[in-house]
């Protein structure tokens, strides 16, 4: 019996341990469950935190925003007379407005405002580009001011020095616009210092949460919230669990700890152990987190730091007006992967949730295509992708589709190795200060993360259809056509046949290696083909296309280069017969004889920096009916959608001849509009920074006292008897170059004074012309 009571014991010892081992085992398991309930929901606030906090910045920053471009639009309409009386002008704020006839070469109190080194580099953006980027003087002493720097049509440069109060007014009306935090008014590019503070005093102490750039000035936005995100409820629940876990440790060892004595002497009675379900350790219904991800809603755009940071992405991709680089050491499936994540997230922020992409035919371009393609789903925005199409292409399916935005991959007419984006959000084609803000979402990772939807279209039946419908043709033509294997040998021959041409191809077959020419018709070995053929098939036209199919090249019936200025002055002449006083943009490239033949034919002439992104803008801005290039970027916007298309050009082209009232060809058509002699544009290779220094000193030293020097994009000199160019490319390391004049003498000695004071400025350049 001894026995019995003694094995009792040591089984009830062994029950109790047991039990007390199983329930610390449930407190463990479930303040696990607590703790990983609580850190998602943790997640989830702050990523709703963070959402609210980048949407109250983006409401202040549009009212700043606002109030730059209402600065920039009165002081582009200010000149030189207006000066004198700045306040009776719109400026009540304004402390000095004069005129600086040149840029000096180093600080100096003898002009009409103090200048400063940062006023000198105003100056020089101004020369560049027209008008500076706004700036704040002196910033944080008692001579603080903000400057606005814009270069006169003629010479000189119109300054305005605004006191700081505006600023602080509309500072301190944006921070009431968020209520809580601190909100800073900071300058800089990377070592950015505060210039006004509104709230509770962190921007000297700390680097903000929040950032937003204000185009237009060399300023940003900067916030920090008033506080965190809130705690989540789940420690209260943890808590409780706790207690009850440990009540019922509590009482399972009270139980078989304690036996009174007349319980012990009944052998059969045995305790009974505490029954518990998993439900009464489950805090609540939610599935474990990986459930919960796989089965939520689309996700809120929220910030997005880590998938950016391990890609490298080099500033020098950013160019003038398109993001363009060497394939494998600048451009990769990675940085497209990143790429499409801003554009995407740029695209939203405008309030644009589908993208149109398509692609060239270059060898890399599918595979950067899918991961763009990739990014700007990742970002929540919508694509719907065409394929391999031309440039025209995309931005036309973004106007048929209404999608208002569009990307296409493509090296445009760049050497085989190269590859880029071209990109248009909300029907703007993005360039400058634009492409610039792509690179600056990636580098502050202000990325919106998401789960956009991917379609696939065929739009090519469409474009030809509406092409048909807006050029047709009122007699047959014999056609010939080098696509240079680029991407629009895909649809000119289509597009020609559909339109009722006898078409003859060269290299219309897509290949990326380009093995017969490089699709490039500005350069003239490039037209060679296409004129042999039209001379030995007899045709009435030849036409050639970049790699892309957004440039047109032209010969005539005799096969003679007509370069794209010289198409600008038929189409002008044409375009104005209907819309008397449409202005015509043309960029700086451009022959001379062009303003004399829209003047002449009761247009306004507009010359603007080269550039297709740059042209469109000024077509926009001036509704202009028809803008254009040397390079072959010609716009339509008097039937068409505004956008460069050299296949509708061409197709445009076609119908003046076959319409013209006297029956002429193209030979005799161009033969009667007015003549001069000229270079085609002319390559000097250069490092892309060394040409920037090139250039701004050939811009402060060079003397051409007889000429009218026009400082637009880079210096064009207009001579009594013709004109000379020297600037910068913007799409690869070089000078572009180009001379006009009236006879072969006039030529050569307008180029000799450019080589001159070329190599004064850099003695080893090689000029090959």
């Amino acid at each position: 019996m001894l026995l019995k009571l003694q094995n009792l014991k040591l089984f009830r010892r062994r029950l109790s341990s047991l039990a007390i081992l199983l329930l610390i085992l449930i407190v463990l398991s479930g303040v696990a469950a607590a703790i990983r309930i609580n850190d998602y929901q943790q997640q989830s606030a702050s990523e709703a935190f963070n959402q609210t906090q980048t949407e109250k910045l983006a409401l202040a920053a549009s009212g700043m925003i606002d109030m730059l471009q209402d600065w920039q639009q009165r002081f582009n309409e200010m000149s030189a007379e207006n000066a004198q009386d700045p306040v009776a002008f719109g400026w009540p704020d304004a402390s000095t407005s004069c005129v600086i006839s040149f840029i000096p070469a180093a600080p100096t109190s003898d002009a009409c405002i103090p200048v400063s080194f940062g006023t000198i580099n105003s100056l020089r953006q101004a020369d560049m580009q027209g008008m500076a980027d706004i700036a704040v003087m002196q910033p944080n002493t008692p001579q603080a001011h903000i400057l606005l720097t814009k270069k006169l049509d003629a010479a000189g440069y119109l300054v305005l020095s605004l006191q700081m109060t505006e600023l602080e007014d509309k500072l301190r009306e944006r921070y009431l616009s968020i209520g809580t935090g601190s909100l800073a008014l900071q300058q800089g590019a990377q070592n950015w210092l505060t210039l006004i503070e509104q709230g509770d005093g962190k921007a000297q102490h700390s680097s903000p949460v929040f950032t937003q750039a204000l185009p237009g000035a060399y300023w940003r936005l900067a916030f920090w919230p008033a506080e965190g995100v809130a705690k989540t409820a789940a420690w209260p629940a943890l808590l409780m669990l706790a207690i009850i876990v440990c009540a019922l440790c509590w009482l399972v060892i009270n139980r078989f700890s304690t036996l009174k004595p007349k319980k012990q002497a009944q052998i059969g009675a045995r305790p009974r152990p505490v029954e518990y379900t998993e439900n009464e350790v489950n805090i609540d219904n939610t599935p474990p987190p990986a459930v919960i991800r796989a089965a939520a809603p689309k996700v809120s755009k929220t910030e997005s730091v880590d998938r950016v940071r391990p890609v490298d992405i080099k500033p020098v991709i950013f160019k003038a007006y398109d993001i363009r680089g060497i394939v494998g050491t600048q451009l990769s499936e990675p940085i497209m992967r990143v790429l499409g994540l801003a554009i995407g997230t740029e695209a939203q922020h405008q309030e644009q949730t589908r993208i149109i992409v398509g692609r060239d035919g270059r060898l890399s371009s599918e595979s950067f295509s899918d991961a763009l393609i990739e990014g700007i789903l990742a970002s929540g925005c919508d694509v719907t992708d065409i394929g391999a199409v031309p440039t025209p292409l995309v931005y036309f399916a973004s106007q048929h589709m209404r999608t208002h935005c569009g990307v296409v991959v493509t090296g445009s007419h760049n050497p085989q190795g190269y590859n880029g984006l071209k990109i248009v959000i909300n029907d703007k084609t993005l360039s400058g200060d634009a492409i610039q803000g792509i690179y600056h979402r990636i580098q502050h990772s202000r990325l919106y993360s998401g789960e956009g939807q991917l379609r696939q279209a065929d739009i090519i039946a469409s474009y030809i259809e509406k092409v048909k419908q807006t050029v047709p043709l009122s007699r047959p033509l014999k056609v010939g056509v080098d696509c240079g294997n680029g991407i629009a040998g895909k649809v000119v021959p289509q597009l020609l046949t559909a339109l009722g041409c006898e078409v003859h191809e060269l290299f219309c077959k897509v290949d990326g290696h380009f093995p017969n020419h490089h699709p490039n018709p500005a350069q003239p070995q490039n037209m060679q083909d296409i004129s042999k053929l039209v001379r030995e098939k007899h045709l009435d036209i030849g036409l050639a296309f970049d790699g892309d199919g957004d440039r047109l090249g032209v010969v005539d019936g005799e096969g003679e280069i007509i370069w794209p200025d010289r198409l600008l002055m038929l189409f002008a002449s044409d375009i104005l017969k209907r819309h008397k006083g449409s202005t015509i943009v043309y960029d700086v490239k451009s022959t001379g004889l062009l303003r004399q033949v829209i003047t002449k034919t009761g247009g306004k002439a507009m010359m603007c920096a080269s550039g297709h992104s740059l042209i469109r803008a000024e077509m926009l801005k001036h509704e202009a009916k028809l803008a254009g290039e040397l390079s072959g970027h010609i716009f339509f916007a008097d039937n068409w959608y505004g956008f460069d298309d050299a296949l509708f050009a061409a197709c445009r082209l076609l119908a003046l001849i076959a319409d013209d009232p006297q029956r002429r060809g193209a030979t005799e058509i161009f033969a009667a509009q007015p003549q001069s002699v000229s270079t085609p544009e002319i390559l000097i290779d250069l490092d892309t920074a060394e040409c920037r220094r090139f250039m701004t000193q050939f811009t402060q030293n060079a003397q051409f006292d007889d000429g009218e020097v026009i400082t637009i994009d880079g210096v064009r000199v207009n001579f009594s008897n013709g004109w000379g160019l020297v600037r910068a490319s913007n799409t690869v390391p070089g000078l572009t170059l180009r001379f006009e004049a009236e006879t072969e003498e006039d030529l050569e000695q307008i180029k000799q004074q450019f080589i001159q004071q070329m190599l004064q400025v850099k003695p080893n350049l090689s000029l090959n012309f």
